[in-house]
């Protein structure tokens, strides 16, 4: 049921409410919540907040009854010295905790200027070295060698996390096939390590990830931006040539090992045989490579909102499952899954007061209980609030939402670019 406008002077305790004020207009932590105590309405009375809404369903049944049959008389609410005094500790106390949850989100604020930062600065070095191996130049190998002890280095950390990164749109497909090897390797070697593949065949699935689209480069770009279902069979057959054509590039690269090349050439056939470019079969295709496609089938579907194929993270995870197995194997989708969890970075979720948001940051201890940013139809999402769930022990997940049923407004506002990114560093 929608809500409902309540005058300030029928507030009683039992009421389920929404605050319609700036959340720095009041001392409350939260916009919603069950009235539950006298304190609580002498502060909302105290600071004068008006607009305020009740949601019937969400409050005590005869709280709402007395409200809404005019011949129930509900009079003013009583308010004693005693109860005054009470709230005034009270409100104290929200004030600190509000002050509190203001510096938490400050420090999440600067972690997540820091990740786009870094980020961008690793989607540039990615977007010259993945260049310089298109021109045949043996210095990117030693370029790509650099992202990756990046990388190795914050997988030696003995707790992970992975976060969303809002990163720009690009228009230049030299940087967005850069971001796209990114992500790919970020969530393989994360793969990897919960596989517990050895240090080598952990930088191997990598560097595997970091050079997988490199033939994308020899495809027409006419072809690369259209998506698969509007292409003719001869546009589909030069694109399905990637892979073997970045294995021609690496080939010419001295010093690249030969399980990377065996990756990038292999990393999108199928064990079914229906896989491209050279339609092998079970053994015949390796683990990594398995791993490696297994995640970038999972970007070509959360990535790109336009395409057909698109869906949210959590929905992605669940079509890789159900209907890929007999694909890529569960021996490797199933790792995948546990790795970036129910609740993946970039999935829409619904809360239990009915709000919207957005998951940021995965905890690795309460998996269930990630870091997000909510959506507030009246609040400039540049400075959204962002909610940690580990910590607000009110609030959980109800489920995940698929983007394509959510509002236009709510996914402008939450997730307002196109690419997005991940970055893995300590919790």
């Amino acid at each position: 049921m929608a809500w409902l406008p309540l005058n300030p002077h029928l507030l009683r305790i039992g009421l389920y409410i929404k605050i319609d004020h700036a959340w720095m207009e009041h001392p409350f932590v939260r916009d919603t919540f069950m009235i539950s105590s006298p304190t609580e309405i002498v502060i909302i009375q105290k600071h004068r907040l008006t607009r305020l809404f009740y949601d019937p369903d969400r409050s005590h049944a005869d709280v709402v009854a007395a409200l809404a049959d005019p011949s129930v008389s509900v009079g003013t609410f009583e308010i004693d010295a005693e109860t005054l005094q009470e709230a005034e500790v009270d409100e104290q106390s929200l004030l600190k905790e509000k002050q509190r949850q203001i510096m938490t989100a400050l420090e999440h604020r600067k972690a997540i200027e820091e990740n786009v930062r870094c980020y961008g600065d690793a989607t540039n070095e990615v977007s010259v070295m993945l260049a310089m191996a298109h021109a045949g130049q043996s210095d990117a190998l030693q370029s790509a060698g650099k992202t990756l002890t990046a990388l190795s280095g914050a997988l030696k950390q003995e707790t992970v996390a992975l976060s969303l990164v809002h990163a720009e749109g690009q228009v230049d497909p030299g940087y967005e096939l850069a971001m796209q090897a990114i992500n790919v390797s970020v969530l393989s070697m994360l793969t990897a390590r919960t596989l517990g593949l050895t240090q080598e065949q952990t930088e191997h699935v990598g560097m595997g990830a970091l050079f997988h689209n490199i033939g994308l480069s020899r495809v027409p770009l006419a072809v690369r931006i259209k998506n698969e279902e509007d292409m003719s069979p001869t546009e589909i057959k030069l694109l399905r040539m990637y892979p073997q054509l970045g294995k021609e590039i690496l080939e010419a690269m001295p010093g690249i090992a030969p399980e990377v090349i065996e990756i990038v050439c292999q990393h999108r056939e199928w064990l079914d045989g229906t896989g491209y470019p050279k339609h092998l079969l079970n053994g015949d295709i390796s683990k990594t490579a398995r791993l490696v496609g297994t995640v970038v089938e999972y970007n070509l579907l959360t990535n790109n909102c336009a395409s057909p194929r698109y869906m949210g993270p959590s929905q992605a995870l669940s079509y890789l499952y159900t209907k890929m197995p007999y694909k890529y194997g569960s021996d490797v989708i199933e790792p995948f899954i546990a790795t970036v969890t129910v609740f993946p970075p970039g999935s829409f979720v619904e809360l239990s007061d009915a709000r919207f948001g957005l998951v940021l940051k995965i905890n690795n201890q309460e998996r269930l209980r990630p870091l997000l940013m909510l959506y507030e139809q009246n609040a400039s999402h540049d400075q959204a609030a962002i909610v940690d769930l580990a910590r607000e022990r009110s609030l959980s997940i109800v489920k995940s939402l698929d983007p394509k049923t959510l509002p236009d407004r709510v996914k402008d506002a939450l997730l307002p670019t196109k690419l997005t990114g991940y970055v893995i560093g300590a919790k």
